[in-house]
């Protein structure tokens, strides 16, 4: 549970064993949990519906603040040419062979990055399933830019 003040309480999707906080611990929305929601909600503004908005928002914060590091779980997804270095927030793709899943960056190193799903339910491989707003860790080479993505498609439609 997170504290979000006069008397709201946020839950979160994830199982106890997924977070790093003791249930017992009470947490607050801290100032950097404030500013990094701020971004998450700059980043989700094609969503349509603001209250799937605010929870995907906050789901971010949740899996950047209290989620227990992740192993790269890349072989999922299909390797990219081209090599692309997410930003945090930014709304990327994976590549499932099937179809590109929507994904939020929530935190991001040189080499892999942890990403919230924005897509429906979706299995990976018969023993593994990426629900909306579960957290998965892929290498950076496995990233597709949507801006990028988006940018090419335009360009056909011109050309």
């Amino acid at each position: 549970m997170l504290d979000l003040g006069a008397e709201m309480l946020f839950s979160t999707p994830y199982l106890k064993k997924q977070l790093v906080c003791p249930e017992t611990m009470e947490q607050c929305f801290s100032v950097e949990d404030a500013g990094l929601y701020y971004r998450f909600l700059d980043t989700l503004s094609s969503i349509r519906a603001p209250a799937q908005r605010v929870q995907a928002a906050l789901n971010g914060v949740a899996i950047a603040r209290f989620y227990k590091p992740l192993m790269p779980q890349s072989w999922f997804f299909e390797p990219q040419a081209d090599y692309h270095q997410p930003q945090l927030g930014e709304l990327i793709a994976l590549d499932i062979q099937t179809e590109l899943l929507t994904m939020m960056v929530v935190e991001t190193s040189p080499s892999a990055t942890v990403c919230m799903s924005l897509s429906a339910d979706q299995l990976l491989a018969n023993s593994k399933q990426l629900p909306t707003f579960g957290a998965i860790k892929v290498m950076n080479d496995r990233i597709i830019s949507l801006e990028a993505s988006y940018r090419e498609e335009e360009i056909r439609k011109v050309g």
